[in-house]
């Protein structure tokens, strides 16, 4: 069985704001959510830019802890936040059929702090599990022993009634588009109705701020202030990093079409590869995005001609912008297409959201298809000479998209590509 597989949900929590249409209005006009920050509690930490979601603005719109006994990750409440909003949005209250409503989602790295586990053991060595036992009051109930990485998944799932299969992908920044992949397929090949799939993460904690900084990701100037994520401009220095949420409801058409629910786009094509080179550099020759890339293409039975825009990865990093470049030059080769393509990088706005990264992304992509509005890059001032595609600098571009790729490269070489068209009956 192989069944058409359409978008008929959306939900976003991030820096831009608290809702999809928020994100999408602030993406469409070019506004980034990225500010000056400094990681609570420590004032000389070298990072100084980030994109953070509004605290208070979500206290008051979702609310503040269900259950004070058993707090949440923040990568869970936004998780939670954005699949309510989609769940709603394709008009699903519910888990109708038993069992044909899944979830799958990449909710990144949890926040633990390795520090809370030695307070518990003390100064007295290692001590048993009796005695470990019984300081557990002194563990911070929203981490440590109490976060998983199929938190968010199960908790969708478990609040919603869905109980179909509930999946936690972990592949690094490609976390949230591979589960996106394997919820499309799931449902095209008949072994579910509908999947909600996307991604959660939250960054700016000290152990995993203090990870990405030794590993070299984040950029540390402050020549540009919040101007700072230039994603192929020659001026760039790093990655910026971002926290939140993006869900989507995604349905096969049979489902969509008998309960008249909205369709935004198909989802045609899922594809993704390994570089098999370095944990913190792509295969220079963009190898591995390459194959991501036209195995989505081949998946869609899309023509790479037919491609009219792509959501590029675009971290501002020194290393993935060219090579990106250059692997999208040799998909889009033939009879130079890659020179009529609008490419562009939402991380400019929204900053890095690291596991979820994808899922906001294909939400702008969607609705690009859509609305026929491809967002700008901002901050590309003086671009890169490795970098020569058409990236949309500063201002958004009205054009007709019908077929569009989204991108997503994590650590380790993991890649991930979706193509994106607009759907027609």
């Amino acid at each position: 069985m192989s069944r058409r597989v359409v978008v008929t949900g959306l939900g976003a929590v991030c820096g831009l704001g608290l809702d999809w249409q928020t994100m999408w209005e602030g993406l469409t006009a070019g506004r980034s959510a990225i500010r000056a920050w400094q990681l609570p509690g420590v004032e000389d930490f070298p990072v100084r830019y980030a994109a953070p979601v509004d605290d208070a603005g979500f206290a008051a719109r979702y609310g503040a802890e269900a259950d004070p006994d058993r707090p949440l990750e923040r990568r869970a409440r936004f998780g939670l936040a954005a699949a309510a909003q989609a769940l709603a949005d394709a008009g699903i209250d519910g888990p109708g059929t038993v069992g044909r409503i899944g979830t799958a989602v990449g909710s990144g790295v949890p926040e633990r702090d390795p520090y809370e586990l030695l307070h518990a053991i003390g100064e007295d060595g290692q001590p048993g599990w009796q005695t470990l036992f019984g300081r557990r009051d002194r563990l911070d109930r929203a981490s440590g022993l109490f976060c998983t990485n199929d938190a968010l998944a199960a908790g969708i799932a478990a609040r919603h009634r869905l109980r179909g299969p509930a999946l936690n992908f972990s592949t690094a920044c490609a976390g949230a588009t591979h589960a996106v992949g394997h919820g499309f397929r799931m449902i095209r090949r008949g072994e579910v109705d509908a999947m909600v799939v996307g991604g959660a993460d939250s960054v700016l904690n000290l152990p995993t701020m203090t990870g990405l900084h030794l590993l070299g990701a984040p950029s540390t100037s402050e020549l540009f202030g919040d101007r700072l994520c230039r994603a192929f401009d020659r001026d760039r220095s790093g990655l910026v990093a971002a926290e939140g949420a993006a869900m989507v409801v995604l349905e096969s058409e049979e489902s969509a079409r008998r309960r008249g629910a909205t369709i935004y786009a198909e989802l045609a094509g899922f594809g993704s590869s390994l570089d098999a080179y370095q944990v913190t550099a792509p295969h220079p020759e963009g190898h591995g995005a390459a194959l991501a890339m036209s195995r989505a293409l081949a998946d869609g039975q899309v023509a790479p001609d037919a491609v009219d825009s792509i959501n590029a990865h675009g971290t501002s990093t020194p290393l993935n912008d060219p090579i990106e470049t250059r692997a999208i030059k040799d998909v889009f080769a033939a009879g130079a297409h890659y020179r009529k393509l609008a490419v562009t990088a939402n991380k400019t706005m929204l900053g890095h959201l690291i596991a979820a990264a994808g899922a906001p992304e294909l939400i702008a992509t969607v609705l690009s298809v859509r609305d026929g509005i491809v967002p700008p890059t901002l901050n590309l001032e003086n671009p890169d000479p490795a970098c020569d595609l058409d990236y949309v600098p500063e201002k958004a571009r009205y054009q007709e998209v019908s077929v569009a790729v989204s991108n997503s490269f994590g650590f380790g070489g993991l890649n991930a590509s979706l193509v994106v068209r607009g759907y027609e009956h």
